[in-house]
């Protein structure tokens, strides 16, 4: 023998069983640590390519810059591309007609269609200024295909052009519309339409930024150089958002949150690997006091510690990292192709960096870290007390367990769990923090149903839309959609916006006015945020109550009056939702919004559609949908929210799950090695009377002071930290209460 370090591979095939527990607490905590990170890493790869596809790839967006400028900003190194766009008509308000349709005019550069929205779905980019791309929806509107020839009216003239393609910058803006249709033309043709009808031109220029960019950096730089205001500068939030540059403020409050519970899963590995690491040095501490007698130094033995630690993470981390791999490919494949839906292209096989990094780091690292105490608590072992064998005896002090009540051995199951209070805040930690992430996954799970409206009950699975919320759709339309066969539930709303008010609370000079039927009413008490159902129940009817759509910026409260045209309604509940988005919302039932507005008709037509429902069910739903009223269908919308929602819970239970296994493992490996360790002394109970029963009390009152301490510290802290989580990220921005 070389070294006492060549005891190392002795001692690991010795003591391999004893080892086991060890080894296996490092295995899973690394696999709980990979799985995790890898799955997060490929979902938001995937995520952050279908909000691209959405919403495009670009970062900022200037407007009122000239094109000279534009083009300087093109040539900084720090930009990848420069794309161009601006657009009229798009509310439709103009006589601007393609064909016998609305048209809202774009006019676009190539590298803004291609590179920073793909927008092109079908054919080819307009080439000429004699070419257009129209919105999909055109086809069917229009009934026209690539290469026909369509006109564009305008009120200085009609001009003709060929179809080049189909496609759009947004998509789900013109799905299932036929009353208005997009033109995207050059920007030398957009120009002629606009000086030919005396126009003003608004053009936007909209800016990709390298990899590895400071984007604030760079964003104040050109604000500072060209003279730049806030109002001239805006982001694309979603692709600035999971790049984690976005200058949202809810955003970044949404990123501590999330660092806080990638640090809580780290606390999880650290803690199983500390404790077990901690129990299995404990138990050998006589071997340490022999290699001291034998001539090992006090550096020695710490040395000898941290590479038999390291000697662990040899085989572990290897099994805990292929395990997570493997774990997080089957899920991914699981989303793949078991949901499918936006997971359609998510990558399965493919190596995460974050995941494979965080769980060496796991595993090495904290290896290293946890094995300090116990190296430095074995290298202070005296020889003398390892030769006498009086390890762990003190002569200065004497312990008397007195039996207050109860039984002896429960008496002494607690004292052997207290004895060692670095054990015992251990365990004690170990059970808390698996009850604190629960607790916190929990209001991730909530936030994740509030993000999604589609998992409303009253979510429709078609509905009917006049063109800018106008009441061209009536209850005669509704109730003749409730007589076809396969509607399981319709419900109509009409709305208003901007109507002038005033109000007994500050800062109210206008609001936007939605109305109820009996349907909707009745479904709103799931969304209640400020109320209970008697409050809920006065707004039925034509009555003076209404509610009022929380918003974290909202200046109402309950109780709050408020006179429309002379007409006075009090709130009489908040609520945390409604069908159509927006601030300063109120909603009241239908026959109080025609008394308040004096204004008859419904806004909008949903329709649930039941098992009986097939084409012929929706042919006959989509002929109520007139040249000014738009037919949808939100069906695969509400497919892509509850497959995503899916998604969510099997991360977060599976999550959860591994968490309690890994606890319960380490429970077991902690317990296992005090019992052994106490052998002799269980010997000797034995001996002068004490029976398997009372042995195995004494035992089950050890694990059960572990629990009760975790569950008061877990439980303490978890609800804090659940209440803190809860307000910032539901009650703040969703009304939630």
């Amino acid at each position: 023998m070389k070294s006492y370090l060549s005891l190392i591979p002795i001692s690991a095939r010795v003591h391999r069983r004893q080892n086991c527990m060890t080894l296996l607490c490092i295995t899973i905590s690394v696999f709980l640590v990979t799985s995790i990170f890898s799955i997060a890493q490929t979902f938001v790869r995937a995520e952050g390519e279908a909000l691209q596809e959405k919403h495009g790839s670009w970062h900022i967006r200037i407007d009122r810059i000239s094109q000279d400028t534009g083009e300087e900003i093109s040539r900084r190194h720090d930009i990848q591309a420069v794309g161009w766009s601006e657009s009229f008509n798009t509310d439709a308000d103009q006589p601007f007609y393609i064909g016998e349709k609305k048209a809202a005019l774009y006019g676009v550069d190539k590298t803004y269609i291609a590179q920073l929205t793909n927008s092109l779905e079908e054919g080819g980019i307009p080439q000429s200024d004699q070419e257009v791309m129209l919105s999909k929806n055109a086809r069917l509107a229009l009934d026209v295909q690539i290469g026909s020839r369509v006109t564009l009216r305008t009120p200085a003239g009609d001009t003709d052009f060929t179809v080049s393609g189909f496609g759009s910058d947004d998509k789900a803006y013109y799905q299932g519309q036929m009353y208005m249709a997009g033109v995207y033309m050059t920007r030398n043709a957009f120009h002629a339409v606009m000086e030919a009808n005396a126009l003003e031109e608004q053009p936007s220029c909209y800016v990709q930024f390298r990899k590895g960019s400071n984007v604030s950096e760079v964003v104040s730089d050109v604000k500072r150089q060209y003279g730049l205001t806030e109002e001239n500068i805006s982001e694309n939030t979603a692709v600035m958002g999971l790049s984690g540059q976005s200058s949202n403020q809810s955003l970044n409050g949404i990123y501590k949150i999330a660092v806080m519970l990638f640090f809580l899963v780290l606390a999880a590995g650290v803690l199983m690997i500390s404790g077990s690491l901690n129990c299995n040095i404990s138990r050998r501490t006589k071997f340490f006091g022999m290699m001291r007698c034998i001539g090992a130094s006090r550096r020695q033995i710490i040395r000898f510690v941290r590479l038999e630690a390291l000697n662990w993470c040899k085989t572990a981390v290897p099994a805990g990292l292929i395990l997570g791999t493997l774990a997080a490919w089957g899920v991914c494949a699981y989303l793949r192709y078991g949901i499918g839906g936006e997971f359609a292209a998510m990558k399965v096989f493919a190596l995460s960096p974050v995941g494979l990094a965080s769980g060496v780091l796991v595993g090495v690292v904290t290896v290293l870290f946890a094995a300090q105490a116990p190296a430095k608590r074995a290298a202070k072992v005296s020889p003398m007390s390892a030769i006498s064998g009086n390890l762990g005896v003190h002569s200065a002090k004497r312990y008397v367990i007195r039996q207050e009540a109860g039984r002896i051995e429960w008496t002494l199951g607690i004292h052997h769990a207290i004895g060692s209070r670095k054990n015992w805040i251990l365990m004690t930690a170990s059970f808390a923090l698996t009850i604190i992430v629960t607790l916190c996954f929990s209001i991730g799970l909530d936030f994740a149903r509030e993000l999604m409206p589609t998992l409303r009950s009253w979510q429709p699975d078609l509905s009917l839309n006049g063109y800018e919320n106008a009441l061209v759709l009536d209850q005669h339309t509704k109730e003749a959609i409730l007589d076809i066969s396969g509607v399981k539930y319709a419900f109509g709303t009409a709305y208003l916006d901007h109507i002038p008010v005033t109000s007994s609370g500050q800062g109210i000079d206008y609001i936007n006015l939605e109305s109820y039927d009996e349907n909707l009413l009745e479904a709103a008490k799931e969304d209640l945020a400020e109320g209970d159902l008697s409050d809920l129940r006065e707004v039925h009817g034509d009555s003076g109550k209404v509610m009022a759509v929380y918003s974290k910026d909202a200046p109402w409260k309950m109780g709050d009056t408020i006179w429309i045209g002379g007409n006075e309604v009090e709130i009489a509940c908040l609520v945390s939702a409604s069908l159509f988005p927006g601030e300063r919302l109120l909603i009241c039932s239908q026959e109080t919004f025609e008394r308040l507005t004096g204004k008859k008709g419904l806004a909008m037509i949903g329709v649930q559609l039941d098992e009986d429902a097939d084409e012929e069910t929706i042919r006959q739903i989509s002929g109520y949908a007139g040249s000014d009223v738009i037919f949808t269908d939100e069906r695969e919308k509400a497919q892509e929210g509850n497959t995503t929602y899916r998604a969510v819970q099997i991360g977060a239970y599976g999550f959860l799950a591994i968490m309690g296994m890994v606890t319960l493992f380490y429970i077991m490996n902690s317990i296992s090695i005090s019992v052994t360790a106490r052998t002799k002394q269980y010997g000797v109970m034995r001996a002068v009377g004490m029976d398997s029963a009372q042995l195995t009390r004494m035992i089950t009152a050890e694990a059960f002071t572990y629990a009760v301490s975790g569950l008061f510290a877990g439980c303490g802290i978890g609800l804090l930290f659940c209440y803190i989580l809860y307000d910032r990220l539901i009650t703040r921005y969703f009304g939630t209460v």
